[in-house]
């Protein structure tokens, strides 16, 4: 197949002969009006019996008739369910009251070290407000932070760990 620049197409590649259009319609008309009927055909083929429109919707009737079938009910189902829920909330209860009696019981916060607090604070990169959200105004006073005492070597240590690009605003 010959490659061509389809940009620089000058022709359609399709053509009519002259006054094709003009003409057409009388052309077709024309020979619409001759009753000329093909040569050695008799009838169109295509018979129907008789009555046969007036019987055809009884017939299909008949045909799609279906006895009625007992519906099968669902209940079953139903009561299965109701019957694995109470057993599932049965389970989870008892291995609830049970679980606390045992020494590997959910954690207090007073058998959490301040230590493991304060690094999972820090790893999970809370903003001061959203820390300060979490306290009431009840729960500080300006008093606990007025005997409070801070050594020099605490204060040394913090600065040489205080990053000073946090301190810069845009």
């Amino acid at each position: 197949m010959k490659k061509e620049n389809l940009n620089n197409i000058t022709s359609p590649g399709f053509k009519t002969p002259d006054q094709y259009f003009e003409s057409f319609e009388d052309k077709l008309f024309a020979r619409l009006y001759k009753k000329v009927s093909m040569h050695g055909v008799e009838s169109s083929g295509y018979t129907v019996p008789k009555d046969y429109f007036n019987s055809v919707e009884e017939a299909v009737f008949n045909k799609t008739k279906t006895e009625d079938r007992p519906v099968i009910q669902l209940k079953q189902k139903k009561i299965l369910y109701y019957v694995a829920g109470i057993a599932a909330s049965l389970v989870l209860f008892f291995s609830l009251f049970f679980n606390q009696s045992n020494e590997f019981s959910m954690a207090s916060l007073d058998s959490i070290d301040t230590s493991s607090i304060e690094s999972y604070l820090y790893q999970e990169e809370y903003s001061t407000d959203e820390l300060a959200t979490l306290f009431k105004s009840g729960d500080m006073s300006v008093s606990d932070f007025i005997d409070v005492t801070i050594t020099e070597e605490t204060i040394n240590n913090y600065l040489d760990n205080l990053d000073t690009e946090d301190l810069i605003l845009d």
